[in-house]
């Protein structure tokens, strides 16, 4: 059994012990087993029944942020870049930031095109520079591997001033985890260094 379905069995047991005990609280009880009971049943129901256990588990694990954001329509895009389907490709992202600006999956997607695929360094600092500019920007994962490319750009070019600002600024976001602002900080004495190297 797995921990998903562990889980809605521990819950849905709790559910039903409340509103079995509610019931004996007057119209107030009735109505707080109902509610008890249906989430009860919910629980028992993605058990049994794995569709519904997958759309509950997404609305119970996924952030909010990547729920616009099917996985299977990134799979697909992925696979367009693997047949070297960019031009189709850039298209589908790009369909995904004009609802979702600031997407960090689709946007992390879209600079590893220009950068791993089409070589284009100007649009990919471009593109990194644009996602960072977000005042509402949150620590998502994919904003550190957006850093390390832009880091790799700087440095290649002897130009590290622009990504120390950044990365400067990333640092005081709240939301990174321990290891990531480790990363970020070893990655910016690194660009640190090298100014002092190149200056």
């Amino acid at each position: 059994m797995d921990k998903r379905n562990t889980f809605f069995i521990i819950v849905g047991l709790l559910w039903s012990a409340a509103a079995f005990f509610s019931m004996s609280m007057g119209i107030v009880g009735v109505l707080a087993a109902w509610t008890f009971g249906t989430f009860a049943g919910i629980c028992f129901a993605s058990v049994l029944a794995p569709k519904i256990g997958d759309i509950f588990s997404c609305m119970v694990y996924t952030p909010a942020e990547y729920l616009k954001n099917p996985v299977d329509k990134l799979a697909a895009i992925k696979g367009l870049i693997q047949q070297d389907e960019y031009p189709q490709a850039i298209e589908a992202l790009n369909e995904i930031l004009t609802r979702k600006q600031h997407d960090p999956a689709a946007h992390l997607l879209l600079v590893e095109i220009y950068m791993d695929r089409l070589n284009d360094k100007k649009q990919t600092v471009e593109l990194i520079e644009q996602y960072f500019l977000n005042p509402k920007l949150k620590a998502f994962p994919e904003n550190i591997e957006m850093l390390m490319r832009y880091s790799d750009i700087c440095l290649a070019q002897n130009s590290p001033e622009a990504a120390i600002t950044l990365f400067q600024r990333e640092l005081t976001r709240k939301g990174y985890s321990a290891p990531e602002t480790r990363t970020l900080t070893l990655r910016l004495e690194a660009l640190i260094e090298k100014r002092e190297k190149t200056g």
